[in-house]
């Protein structure tokens, strides 16, 4: 088992190492810097969210109901064995 909020923390390093991935290499193609830094501001919360919903996804617990028993069969009664 993981510690709690283990995915989610490492969703957010890999949504800021992706970010600034993403800013250098719009500086790279050309953008302007507003540009970049707003691109990668998108990336960042994309990939962040992705690892919160990872980390929801792996917490929480549900199970399914179990099955209803199966009735019992009701006991003869006197009147069933007279006949």
């Amino acid at each position: 088992m993981l510690r709690p909020m283990t995915v989610a923390r490492y969703g957010v390093w890999l949504a800021l190492a992706t970010a600034v991935v993403s800013a250098w290499l719009g500086q790279r193609a050309g953008a302007s810097l507003d540009f970049a830094v707003l691109r990668s501001v998108f990336v960042f919360v994309v990939v962040a969210a992705l690892g919160f919903g990872a980390e929801a996804v792996l917490t929480v617990g549900w199970r399914p109901e179990p099955p209803a028993p199966a009735p019992r069969p009701a006991p003869p009664t006197a009147d069933a064995e007279k006949d």
